[in-house]
């Protein structure tokens, strides 16, 4: 691991002025990141990163976000953290871990399809596969993240940045794209591969997306990419609708890659945070979560109870019947599968609430509710669920009971 710095020289730094007239000054050095390295046995070949760590990272026990930056380089980095500075001194954005990759093969790696000057073989495929299965899952391990990850490329990376929205929209929560689009022969496949995608809008969900042109782009002196991304802009907007944030901005007066398309990006990410209607509070998201799988259960609406799970969630429960308490434990799978649509509705009305959030992360919750059946008091149940946020989203871990009859004299 090697510090990387940079050197400033006379850096607003003025010490006054000696009898012969000289400027006395000193240097000053400012870290901004580390080098590492990882190694992929999907690229078969070690790469290169820049990590920065916010200023509070060591003395607070905070989660934050990450921002994969393609075309890693030092110079990119600083200039990421220039933006971001400005950005947090006016509370538009917050402190994040960033990731810069470097490039090793940049052609190879962003391209997804063979083009003019670009005759391959394209290995996009793998690129974003090592990005999902070791990249991150690594930074996931080692550093305190929470759940947003910004993705955010330009020029040939900032193609990458929508084949990845195309082809993993879950994958991070936000895109950032520079200069971002595809060369006219790549049309076709790009209009397939968004239609592909777009059959399945609710994995678009909550994501926030930013793409930036220039119509000065020496690159695109024709502006057909710009066309082809305003096309893209409009048949995103039809087909996923309020799913999404989206937001496409041109630049009359900078060349390729905008210079301010970073700063607006992430300020537009983070702003829509701010100016939506306030976000849920996590009690009140967790409290709506159960009650809607009391009703839903209790209409025999499996089909609404069955995405409120993780997929291998447990369920069980204690029963007091006949002077003796009868048990079970199961899966969610199988529990959904073994109820009887046909069985008789029941409603389980909470009485009071106990919730404990740890780190914005876990939940723990005990319910204190009466059953009733066709209006008649049944039992009196304690229900206690565990839930975990998964993708900023609050999903049960596992559901549990204790169920003694009501008697009534």
């Amino acid at each position: 691991m090697k510090n990387t710095y940079i050197y400033c020289l006379l850096l607003l730094i003025l010490l006054g002025w000696s009898k012969s007239g000289d400027l006395l000054a000193q240097d000053v050095s400012i870290q901004i990141g580390v080098h590492k390295t990882i190694q992929s046995e999907i690229l078969l070949e070690n790469r290169p990163l820049l990590i920065h760590l916010p200023d509070s990272y060591q003395t607070s026990t905070a989660s934050y976000p990450v921002l994969y930056l393609l075309d890693g380089s030092e110079y990119g980095l600083f200039n990421a953290l220039s933006d971001l500075r400005r950005l947090q001194s006016r509370n538009l954005a917050p402190e994040m871990i960033i990731v810069a990759i470097e490039n090793t093969n940049r052609n190879r790696d962003m391209m997804p399809v063979v083009a003019k000057g670009y005759p391959g073989p394209p290995r996009a495929e793998d690129f974003l596969s090592f990005i999902e299965k070791e990249l991150i899952p690594s930074i996931e391990k080692t550093y305190r993240t929470n759940e947003q990850r910004i993705l955010k490329g330009q020029s040939l990376s900032g193609l990458f940045t929508l084949y990845t929205l195309l082809t993993k929209p879950t994958l991070f929560e936000a895109y950032i794209g520079h200069s971002a689009g595809w060369f006219e022969e790549s049309n076709a496949y790009f209009l397939d591969l968004s239609e592909k995608a777009f059959q399945k809008p609710g994995d678009f969900e909550g994501r926030k997306i930013f793409m930036a042109n220039s119509l000065n782009d020496a690159y695109d002196a024709d502006r057909v990419i710009h066309k082809q991304l305003a096309d893209f802009s409009e048949l995103i907007k039809t087909r996923l609708g309020e799913r999404i944030s989206y937001k496409y901005v041109t630049y009359a007066n900078y060349g390729h890659v905008p210079y301010p398309g970073f700063y607006d990006g992430i300020r537009f990410i983070f702003e829509f945070e701010e100016t939506r209607p306030a976000a849920e509070s996590d009690e009140s998201a967790v409290k709506k979560l159960v009650e809607s799988f009391l009703i839903a259960v209790g209409n025999g609406d499996l089909e609404a109870v069955e995405p409120m799970f993780l997929p291998k969630a447990t369920i069980g429960g204690a029963s007091f019947r006949e002077g003796k308490w009868k048990t079970f434990t199961t899966t969610i799978e199988d529990y959904l599968a073994s109820k009887n649509e046909n069985a008789t509705r029941f409603t389980e009305p909470v009485s009071n609430y106990t919730i404990h959030i740890s780190e914005g992360q876990l939940a723990f919750v005990k319910a204190d509710a009466i059953l009733y059946r066709e209006g008649k008091a049944q039992s009196h149940n304690m229900d206690y669920f565990t839930l975990i946020k998964e993708g900023g989203t609050w999903k049960f871990l596992s559901a549990a009971y204790t169920a003694k009859p009501v008697i009534i004299k």
